[in-house]
């Protein structure tokens, strides 16, 4: 008898990824999603719409948390025998009375909402239904109680917790949960390999918007350096990124190379685009900048695929996310700060990347990208099949032992 899984979330599309990697396992895999940003909609991960016959849109926090319907809930997904959760969904879920069998934390919700204040008065309740046809939870609300509760509800109740380990900071949010011995050190798998795998072929056509353009830019420069997460500067401790470091050591290697036919590729996207755009303008690079607008998996795919490398974040040491899988799965390093000590007890091995963090280690490390090629191709095929490997075989893997359990 085939097993029935229900996801239920879809931040960032990790869960449209694992669904589709569930599916193939032959399991029939069901996702459970709310309307939110267009470019985090299944259709912007995938070529074709066979994703109609398997993820469902909800509507159940329409009318703000206070209102939800938990026998509407109930309803939709009844009769799985295995709940995947993570983000509002599944907190909602969890309020209707749904444990989650395995719960993948996603950062915020440990780190901060899972901590608020865990009840509400009866105005707090009254605020909530005034806003009803309203779709997004604002921060204030979490911080009456809305949805804190059941956020933190789902992760300590949930049968197994999977997460790749963060940061020290993190860690400790984590830990002041105290979800006993639920924790399991995996990834979350979320690029689903089977769609990409083909923009390898040179023959494959992408239907990618944007296409000529990023042909034309590929045909332009010698070397494309792309970033295409948020520009957060220093905003706060978990959202920062420190991506005004790479415009100053990208900047710096320009100065240093006149001559280079180079580009960063940037995203408009983020809180801090207009203070970059500024210190573009301030060091005098324009010229060598390309702002694209916010796009779909996709098409930044595609886009993967004509950069020679791409970049991560240079605040705390990660070592899987997303910007810098999407990038390593189209076989391009990655510039990013990595502490390999964090790191050596879970995985037999770590990807080579160039690992830095200030503007001065971000010149050197474009420098040496830039007169080395061949070694900028060698270290993008090991970082692909690292993420084949350790991101999305093996995870995979430890996801249907816990099923199978």
């Amino acid at each position: 008898m085939v097993k029935r899984i229900a996801l239920i979330g879809n931040l960032n599309n990790n869960f449209f990824a694992i669904t589709r990697l569930l599916r193939d396992n032959g399991y029939d895999a069901h996702l459970f999603f709310r309307s939110g940003q267009d470019h985090f909609h299944p259709k912007a991960d995938t070529y074709d719409l066979s994703y109609v016959n398997y993820c469902h849109e909800v509507n159940w926090l329409d009318k703000g948390f206070h209102n939800v319907d938990k026998e509407n809930v109930l309803e939709d997904v009844k009769g799985f025998d295995f709940y995947i959760g993570q983000g509002d969904e599944a907190a909602t879920a969890y309020y209707a009375g749904i444990n989650m069998d395995v719960y993948y934390p996603y950062g915020s919700d440990v780190f901060k909402y899972a901590h608020l204040k865990q009840e509400y008065s009866f105005r707090d309740k009254l605020l909530s239904q005034i806003r009803m046809g309203k779709k997004t939870i604002t921060y204030k609300q979490m911080q009456r109680g809305t949805l804190a509760k059941y956020t933190k509800g789902v992760i300590v109740n949930s049968r197994e917790i999977f997460s790749s380990y963060w940061d020290d900071i993190w860690e400790e949010r984590f830990d002041a949960l105290n979800c006993g011995d639920k924790r399991r050190y995996v990834s979350m798998p979320f690029l689903y390999a089977t769609e990409y795998e083909q923009l390898h072929d040179t023959h494959f056509q992408a239907d990618a918007h944007w296409k000529s353009y990023v042909d034309t830019l590929r045909n332009k420069y010698k070397f494309i350096v792309l970033y295409h997460g948020r520009q957060e500067w220093n905003a706060s401790p978990v959202t920062a990124k420190k991506s005004h470091h790479l415009i100053l050591g990208f900047a710096s290697f320009l100065k240093n190379n006149p001559s280079a036919s180079a580009c960063l590729v940037l995203i408009d996207y983020g809180q801090d685009v207009q203070r970059s755009r500024a210190l573009i303008a301030e060091k005098g690079i324009e010229d060598h900048v390309v702002w694209l607008p916010k796009m779909y998996r996709k098409d930044i795919m595609y886009l993967l695929k004509n950069v020679d490398i791409g970049s991560g974040e240079f605040t705390r040491s990660f070592l899987t996310f997303g910007t810098i899988i999407e990038a390593m799965f189209m076989k391009k390093p990655v510039l990013n700060y990595r502490v390999d000590e964090l790191y050596t007890q879970e995985y037999d091995e770590l990807y080579p990347t160039y690992a830095v963090k200030e503007p001065e280690e971000i010149e050197v490390a474009l420098s040496d990208a830039y007169s080395n090629p061949q070694k900028l191709k060698a270290m993008g095929l090991e970082c692909y099949e690292w993420v084949r490997k350790y991101f999305i075989a093996k995870p995979i893997e430890e996801l249907i032992k816990a099923i199978e359990r």
